[in-house]
């Protein structure tokens, strides 16, 4: 990734946005980090965020007249925060943070004619900078009107310890007349209006561009602007210095003053804050006319909604496991990519993204994780920096699902096919038997239907193997051509959508369109079913639409499921997940079925064992259809093994229903037999070790006659090397079967005794 696609991706996402009323402050001050700290009862702690942005913050969080509380998204739902009345118990009830950090000396000096409350902003922000500033005022004391306001808005001994702040900074005051008594002109002036000035302070003032507050005059500056009845008089006021003082600052130093200016958002801010679901909670009203009491300032702080996005977050457990959001991960990811030699520590969040794609749909930016990931994968794969295991096993099943067990035949009897059944993979290792009564019925809407026993490749895809996936969709379209180019039906949205994505020359279709349009008769129906679709179905409005339809010609009821249809989740395998990160899976496939108390259902196999994994039941929709072969929502999933085993065994018995065809040759190795206690194997699944690979291990040993053997009993260990992996076997020979107790492999190459074990 280069740099530019980094900020690309970084630009896409909302999350550092500033909130709305952050964004509707002329400060920009964090309201609502300091609505949080009031909440939690913390006035020192939220003291100390107005000091971050606030000048002189005793006298501005007193006389601030809150816009901000103009853009709080809390308005509709009770009332906006009071921003304003929170700020004044803060500064009321916690002590100033301290000292003011302030940067080495410069030497320059900035005269400041005028003492009102943008002169003292333009004085606190520039001293603070370093450099030396001289203030003059014609009143008795610094503060223009502020003086004059009742002690109980504006105590004087809080004026008066602000004003010895600005002191503390090397801030110079000078009561004078008029403005001959103003001596040695600075590198800069500033003349604030919100003060009392003479006629001949006014003389050099023409209109100020409002950006920069600059006037014609080089170095010379105005703002305080306001008139008496603006409603946000005094925080304008101060707005205004704040922005003359950095653009003093900038003509000090000989920069531009509006290049790469931060300007004043006015409310504008692009982060999403979802609403839907906050309740009304009116605002709290301080039974002192003159403002909050503390218990009531945390009262009236807990109404804070935490405005933040995180959209996509909520909502994907693989998202929330790294603690962050897309726009730091997208960092990650750039940062991963960049190291030449060394540990590639994002190569496992990498990975691990299911590619579901909802994180796209929820965003209102369209961020992506699923195409960075993607991405970043091939990558580092193409780079030969991404190591194989994460995604072995599955690219192990997908090469085998295309190679021993995989067939294309037209319908018995037929020479050409007008269409072929692809039920995938996963469908014909999972329900061997339900594929062929799939079959059986689409033979009963179209005669002319072959069927093609494959795989579509997309392990391939998603481990970002870019020129296996590609050797994968040629064959496949080899594979079609010599069909004569049928139209495919698809029972897997997974196949469905790679066929659309890639092979678009092939005409595909659903087999849940086909069947919506002719419903089976005699299905089961059953209670209210939540129905989860496949992440891989999120655009495909029209499969998605005639699984409803078919389900409704059945009688079959739905029952809500809050992330359904294009919003619908993942189940934990697609995108690999479920090998790269399995304890992430497991979080993903349980949320999803804490969505709802009811019997889930699905229409992929996957999906459908997945979701069984957590242990609640679940149907699918050919459990319905045809319910001669229904399984039982209850049943276990499918093993690793029984699936190779199944394909295998579909394939069989197509070929035996094909008078014509020839039949199977099954490996030697086949012919072992192996006794698994369900303890040896659970841990075959959890390493993702098949029965094949262990009689292939024990029939090696057994063609060279080299095993290890424990002197003092009959156990054995075995070993050989498939493929990338060795694997090694613990177990007895007893009456020629093979009672296994211990399975393990690795990658590591034992030399010059890797075969001979």
């Amino acid at each position: 990734m280069e740099q530019q696609e980094l900020r690309d991706w970084e630009a896409r996402c909302i999350q550092e946005e500033p909130p709305a009323c952050r964004a509707g402050c002329p400060l920009s001050v964090d309201a609502r980090a300091f609505t949080l700290a009031m909440a939690g009862d913390d006035i020192p702690g939220a003291r100390a965020i107005l000091e971050k942005s606030m000048p002189l913050a005793g006298i501005v969080a007193r006389l601030c007249e809150a816009p901000c509380e103009n853009f709080c998204v809390r308005g509709p739902l009770g009332g906006p925060l009071a921003i304003g009345g929170l700020e004044r118990v803060c500064v009321a009830g916690a002590p100033v943070k301290g000292k003011v950090f302030r940067l080495p000396p410069r030497n320059k000096k900035v005269t400041v004619i005028g003492g009102g409350p943008s002169s003292l902003t333009v004085a606190f922000d520039l001293a603070k900078k370093g450099y030396a500033i001289a203030l003059y005022h014609q009143d008795p004391t610094p503060g223009g009107w502020l003086g004059s306001l009742p002690e109980a808005v504006l105590p004087a001994a809080v004026l008066e310890e602000e004003l010895k702040r600005l002191v503390g900074l090397g801030v110079e005051f000078y009561q004078v007349a008029d403005r001959d008594a103003i001596h040695g002109a600075g590198d800069a002036t500033y003349i604030g209006q919100d003060d009392s000035l003479t006629a001949g302070h006014r003389v050099d003032l023409t209109d100020p561009d409002l950006q920069t507050f600059a006037l014609a005059e080089p170095g010379l500056f105005t703002g305080g602007l306001s008139a008496l009845d603006h409603p946000y008089r005094f925080i304008t006021d101060v707005s205004q210095g704040r922005e003359a003082a950095v653009s003093i600052d900038r003509y000090l130093q000989g920069a531009s003053l509006t290049a790469s200016r931060v300007a004043l958002r006015h409310g504008h801010t692009e982060l999403f804050t979802e609403t839907k679901d906050v309740a009304i909670r009116e605002r709290v009203v301080p039974a002192d006319p003159g403002g909050f009491s503390r218990e009531e300032a945390v009262r009236e702080a807990g109404r804070c909604i935490n405005c933040q996005c995180l959209e996509c977050v909520r909502h994907c457990a693989y998202l929330a496991e790294y603690k962050a959001y897309p726009k730091t991960y997208a960092r990650r990811v750039y940062n991963n990519s960049a190291i030449v030699k060394g540990i590639h520590q994002a190569n496992h969040f990498i990975n691990s993204c299911s590619l579901c794609g909802q994180c796209e749909t929820i965003c209102p930016k369209d961020f992506s994780m699923a195409d960075l990931c993607l991405e970043a994968r091939q990558q580092m794969v193409r780079e030969n920096r991404m190591p194989a295991s994460a995604h072995w096993f599955a690219l192990e099943e997908m090469r085998a699902a295309t190679g021993e067990t995989a067939l294309a035949r037209h319908a018995p009897g037929q020479t050409v096919s007008s269409a072929m059944l692809f039920p995938g993979c996963q469908l014909a290792g999972i329900r061997p038997e339900q594929t062929l009564r799939l079959y059986e019925r689409m033979l009963e809407l179209e005669p002319a239907t072959g069927i093609w026993l494959d795989c579509c490749g997309a392990p391939g895809h998603w481990a970002g193997r870019t020129e296996e996936f590609s050797a994968m969709t040629t064959r496949l379209e080899e594979i079609w051509v010599t069909m004569g180019r049928p139209k495919i039906l698809m029972a897997c949205s997974t196949c469905l959508k790679i066929f659309r994505e890639h092979l678009p020359q092939i005409e595909v279709a659903s087999v849940w369109t086909m069947l919506a349009q002719k419903p089976v008769a005699g299905a089961a129906v059953f209670p209210a079913l939540a129905l989860s679709d496949p992440c891989t179905s999120r655009h495909d409005e029209e499969t998605r639409s005639a699984v409803r339809s078919l389900l409704a010609a059945t009688g079959q009821a739905l029952a809500p499921l809050p992330m359904s249809g294009a919003m619908t989740e993942c189940c934990g395998f697609g995108g690999l997940m479920e090998g790269a990160a399995p304890a992430t899976a497991k979080k993903v496939r349980e949320a999803r079925v804490a969505e709802s108390d009811e019997v889930f259902l699905t229409y992929c196999a996957m999906c459908r064992d997945q979701l069984a994994k957590t242990g609640r039941p679940v149907l699918h929709l050919l459990d319905i259809l045809f319910a001669d072969t229904a399984h039982p929502a209850g049943e276990a999933p499918a093993s690793i093994s029984a699936r190779r085993a199944n394909r295998r065994m579909l394939k069989a018995e197509v070929l035996s229903r094909y008078p014509e065809a020839e039949g199977q040759e099954q490996p030697p190795w086949l012919s072992l037999n192996l006794d698994i206690t369900n303890e040896v194997a659970a841990l075959l699944e959890e390493r993702r070790i098949l029965e094949d690979d262990i009689r292939q291990v024990l029939y090696k040993s057994n063609e060279r006659g080299a095993y290890f053997a424990h002197g003092a009993s009959d156990r054995r260990i075995a070993s050989a090397r498939l493929g990338e992996v060795t694997f090694w076997v613990e177990y007895k020979l007893v009456a020629e079967v093979y009672h296994i107790d211990r399975c393990w492999s690795h990658r590591m190459v034992i030399r010059g005794g890797g075969e001979r074990a």
